[in-house]
């Protein structure tokens, strides 16, 4: 039982469509499928040919019902198979400095498109930097957060932030032109000198002596290992969606994108918004996510970067480590969300501090009004199907079968309340200098993923580098 003082969160569900027992429509429709094949084929040539459709039809419904990562087999495999096909044609391969141009001015892989964008606000502040993706005419807007520790804060203002953050992307439903969303958090080992240098260039020299002394003092005897926190929230927007018509050029674009980000009220949810992201804000995030070594450097080689710098000289993409500019990454996806109830930090072992880099995106797709409703009754009617056709079979509905129902109807009951949908998911990602280390790194993310109240991961197969640049600010939203 749960109190007001303890407040727990849960109720979450895999969306499932109309399908026998725990398989999907697809997979049902390539089960049957199977069936029926090798008997039409039996029809037209004969008993002969069950020699070779039986063994087919029989291996494709074992791959189709069989599970590997929560993945059938059959999708592992057809993954597996593009991405070699891929590997074998060198698309896993990416030499910038060969490319020929104008070519030799793009990001790697899905991130080729992005073209960073420096815009001047109306207001009179500073620049703002948004990334447009030039294939899909999308923009992505990013604000800087700092966020507030929960840990000696009382349960009333935990619970507050936790609410006031669903209400936060409950408001984002009524923004026609917004495709997703994603709040991520990035921790890293520190040596100390980031401190020392931030002191440093915000020292008065016209301070007393006294009070220069003792700052010096404070950061002499700081930890020379820290850890550097920094967290960003990306919104996705598509101006071509917008009641007014299609933008006429970049311009108006960027203007409907910068509409719907100052729109976004973040106050209560646990994090203060520092400012809207500038061109050198993302230059920084982005670089030093591909090379490690330069997430502090000066400000003025930064400013001096241009967008296809930021990217690595060259990269591998293999099917379980993301290899770029001598940093090694790897990347997990969210497997399954936790069955119970759990308190509001959940995701503390993974946000704690290790010995290695890491990164934590949360993704969302806030789903419009409509489109919720729609969903919401596609699968309470669905799980009424599947109930109905159990009992057609005469076979017991079993606990976990149960709880999916009741928790869909719930779904459809708090939409109807006017509760907003949101489809969500977790990448984390782990980045290490030295290749020795990289197992180590592995091991810390695991154990840390294994502590968090129930959520299971899974490698990004063969899409290391695309689940890399979901956790950068530049508007690659897998949900969007």
């Amino acid at each position: 039982m749960t109190t007001p003082e303890h407040r727990l969160y849960g109720g979450w569900r895999r969306s499932r469509t109309l399908g026998i027992g725990h398989l999907n429509g697809g997979q049902t429709f390539i089960v049957v499928a199977a069936v029926i094949v090798p008997i039409v084929v039996l029809n037209v040539g004969g008993l002969g040919t069950l020699a070779v459709t039986a063994p087919v039809a029989l291996a494709v419904m074992v791959l189709t019902v069989w599970q590997r990562h929560g993945t059938p087999l059959l999708g592992y495999l057809v993954g597996r198979l593009r991405w070699q096909w891929a590997a074998w044609r060198g698309e896993t391969s990416y030499r910038g400095q060969f490319l020929a141009s104008p070519m030799a001015l793009d990001l790697p892989g899905i991130v080729a498109p992005t073209k960073l964008l420096r815009v001047e606000d109306s207001l009179g502040s500073e620049p703002v930097g948004l990334v447009w993706n030039q294939r899909t005419g999308h923009m992505a807007a990013t604000l800087l957060l700092s966020p507030a520790g929960a840990l000696l804060a009382p349960s009333e203002a935990q619970n507050g932030s936790a609410a006031a953050w669903g209400e936060a992307l409950a408001r984002l439903a009524d923004e026609e032109t917004l495709m997703g969303a994603s709040v991520t958090i990035q921790v890293r080992p520190s040596s100390g000198q980031a401190l020392a240098d931030h002191v440093r260039e915000r020292t008065d020299p016209g301070a007393p002596k006294a009070a220069r002394q003792a700052v010096r003092e404070l950061v002499a005897r700081a930890p020379r290992a820290s850890a550097q926190l920094a967290a960003w929230f990306t919104l996705v927007v598509d101006p071509g969606r917008s009641s007014a018509g299609r933008p006429a050029g970049p311009a108006e674009a960027a203007a409907e994108t910068l509409r719907v980000l100052d729109g976004v009220d973040l106050s209560g949810a646990g994090a203060d918004v520092v400012r809207r992201a500038t061109d050198v804000d993302l230059l920084r995030l982005v670089r030093g996510a591909y090379s490690p070594a330069d997430m502090d450097a000066p400000q003025e080689d930064v400013a001096a970067l241009t967008w296809h710098e930021t990217g690595p000289v060259a990269a591998e993409d293999a099917w379980t480590v993301y290899r770029h500019d001598g940093a090694h990454s790897v990347s997990w996806v969210l497997r399954e969300a936790p069955r119970k109830p759990v308190p509001y930090d959940v995701l503390l072992k993974l946000l704690a501090p290790g010995k290695f880099a890491r990164r934590i995106t949360l993704a969302y797709r806030v789903l419009p009004t409509n489109e919720a409703a729609s969903v919401v009754e596609r699968e309470v009617n669905a799980a009424d199907a599947r109930e109905t056709y159990r009992r057609r079979t005469q076979r017991d509905t079993t606990r976990r079968e149960r709880i999916d129902k009741q928790h869909a109807e719930r779904s459809a009951t708090e939409e109807a309340l006017g509760a907003g949908l949101v489809q969500w998911s977790v990448y984390v990602t782990t980045t290490v200098e030295d290749a020795d280390d990289l197992q180590a790194a592995i091991r810390e993310v695991e154990k840390a993923a294994k502590l968090s109240g129930g959520l299971r991961f899974r490698y990004a197969y063969g899409g290391q580098a695309a689940a890399f640049a979901v956790g950068l600010p530049v508007g690659i939203n897998p949900l969007a």
